[in-house]
């Protein structure tokens, strides 16, 4: 017999194994699985120490803050440090490591097995003749009544790795669109964290002036109330006087509880502890100059299609209706598996102990066939929703960047006629104060002119707050991200340098539209009488002050190739622009890709 490898059990070892011994483990086991107890209910101190845990997490490792803030800084910690930012990031990477695991399933399976065996008695038998009907008389035996044997198996299964191939590929577009989900987490983080930030500096700059004005506002109320008690002026002009008083009262605490909550929301953003002081970059009245928008209208729609997170986000998921087909196409497919390995048994009575097999299995179920045409028609009619489900996609992308756009118009307009007012509105307090001085206007109409002009003067910070943030929608609304490509310094400070200097870019209209190849103008050409409704913006390179108007072509017979923006050319006096890998925008504005599953090429 051939020598048993060092690596398996002898036959001696199994035969001093009794078998008593080996019931009492399992009964053992048994119980031991029976016994389980059911799991306890948290205490208040483990709830006390979980939140400590949690605490130092979301703040401890956090860059303190030791200057005013300013608008890029709030935008750099928001992204940094936000806790929804930091659950995106969590799932994308999540999605790129189920990649790696979906590619293993492409691997040959190795496995290796050993296994004990005993029985109370011999496996004895007898044989009968069958040409004389004799039955020996003595029982004969193959097998030991203890023994073990072992093995290791190579199987690869082709079905299998066919599988695992387009499962891979389909993690993959999983993978690229868990990272435009969280593209579009990163860009609603900007938006909100711009209206809390402009809402907040308001609040800074006025907030010593209504406390100072509620004071005075105050003291008129008592003064007016004292009045009336004596009785040194008519009791209806008494009451008239104390009421508008208290509404003006009423508005000055409503205002101060407005600027209150809004430095409370801009310190969640940037997820900052509660009651955490800080100071935020000042801002002049001088500061307050109409940004300029860079791009014309069409050129923002160009730069949706191809930049916009939802639809990329769709185009990915639309690759994977057209896997899902190929996958139940492959099951109907014949089975092949092939194996082979090395094989130890103890069996005194084998001639050879160890010995090594190889061998090739197929199986159909013959009956799939029928299933063909049905699973066909089926895949086919999910990769129409899905066209379909892109193509509605993009006409609400399309929606929202002239909503964006004429939200914009709206709010300059409204910026316009808010500053007009502030500057009417301090004409009128400054007449009021030197009338007040020569007695010739009453301490009433002195307050309303002080409250008035403190709300006209929140009216129009308000109003340009709307205005800059009504130009960051439009950016938002055509894809175009406020970060960086790439970040060197991932500190607090760098990462806020480069968001300011591609905030300079996007305003100076130093981003490139794309356009369609050559050669996919070409073949979309000869295929425009089959083309669909669908039409996605042909466009050239935009230089700031001169603005070239797109035009306008087929795109769902172009092929997939052609879908690939080319970057333009750009002059030597401009930085060329990086194009991402994959680059979107959270969207609740105007509330229309909310919660879409949304997925692109």
């Amino acid at each position: 017999m051939n020598s048993m490898p060092s690596f398996f059990f002898s036959s001696r070892t199994v035969a001093r194994i009794p078998s008593r011994l080996t019931l009492s483990f399992v009964a053992a086991a048994v119980l031991t699985g029976c016994s389980v107890t059911p799991p306890t209910a948290f205490t208040a101190q483990d709830l006390l120490q979980q939140d400590q845990t949690d605490r130092q997490a979301m703040f401890g490792a956090q860059e303190p803050i030791t200057a005013p803030v300013t608008l890029d800084e709030a935008i750099a910690r928001a992204i940094k440090y936000n806790l929804q930012q930091r659950l995106a990031l969590m799932e994308s990477a999540l999605e790129d490591n189920l990649v790696n695991v979906q590619n293993q399933g492409m691997l040959p399976k190795l496995a290796a097995r050993a296994g004990l065996r005993t029985r109370s008695n011999d496996n004895a038998s007898v044989s009968e003749t069958l040409s004389t009907g004799r039955v020996s008389q003595d029982p004969t035996t193959s097998q030991e009544r203890s023994g073990h044997n072992a093995d290791l198996q190579m199987s690869w299964n082709v079905l299998d790795f066919g599988l695992s191939y387009f499962g891979a590929k389909a993690q993959g577009n999983k993978a690229l669109a868990a990272e435009e989900r969280r593209r579009r987490v990163v860009a609603d983080i900007v938006r909100q964290t711009r209206i809390a930030y402009w809402s907040a500096v308001t609040a800074q700059r006025l907030k010593g002036q209504v406390e100072k004005t509620l004071t005075d506002t105050r003291q008129s109320l008592d003064f007016a109330r004292q009045t009336a008690q004596r009785r040194l002026v008519p009791p209806l002009t008494a009451l008239r006087y104390q009421r508008d008083l208290l509404g003006m009262v009423r508005q000055l605490e409503t205002l101060d509880a407005d600027l209150a909550l809004a430095r409370s929301r801009l310190a969640s953003l940037m997820n900052v502890a509660p009651n955490t002081e800080f100071e935020l970059a000042s801002m002049p009245d001088d500061a307050l100059v109409v940004p300029t928008l860079a791009y014309a209208r069409t050129d923002l729609e160009a730069l949706a299609m191809v930049r916009r997170a939802e639809l990329r986000e769709e185009g990915y998921m639309g690759r994977n209706a057209a896997l899902e087909t190929r996958m139940s196409l492959l099951r109907l497919l014949p089975n092949a598996s092939l194996f082979g390995g090395l094989n130890y048994d103890s069996n005194k009575y084998l001639s050879n102990q160890n010995w090594a097999d190889a061998g090739m299995q197929v199986s159909w179920n013959l009956l799939n066939v029928l299933s063909w045409s049905g699973i066909e028609k089926s895949g086919k009619t999910r990769e129409q929703v899905a066209d379909l489900r892109r193509q509605a996609l993009r006409m609400t992308v399309l929606t929202q960047v002239n909503v964006a756009w004429l939200e914009r118009e709206r709010a300059l307009a409204l910026f316009v006629r808010s500053n007009e007012l502030s500057h009417l509105q301090d004409g009128i307090r400054e007449q009021v104060e030197n009338a007040a001085k020569s007695q010739s206007e009453t301490p009433l109409e002195l307050v309303r002119a002080r409250v008035e002009t403190l709300l006209s003067t929140r009216a129009r910070d308000m109003a340009y707050a709307d205005l800059l943030n009504a130009q960051s929608t439009v950016y938002q609304a055509a894809g175009i991200d406020a970060l960086p490509d790439q970040v060197a310094d991932q500190s607090v400070a760098g990462l806020a340098k480069e968001i300011a200097q591609t905030n300079r870019q996007i305003e100076r209209g130093e981003l490139s539209v794309p356009q369609l190849q050559p050669v996919a103008l070409a073949l979309a050409a000869q295929s425009l009488p089959a083309a669909k409704s669908e039409v996605v913006p042909v466009t050239t390179a935009v230089k700031t002050g001169a603005i070239a108007a797109p035009s306008a072509l087929p795109a769902a017979s172009l092929p997939a190739a052609s879908a690939q923006p080319v970057a333009p050319t750009v002059s030597s006096g401009s930085t060329a622009p990086v194009w991402r890998t994959v680059s979107g925008s959270a969207w609740d504005s105007l509330g229309s890709l909310a919660g879409s599953d949304a997925h692109v090429q």
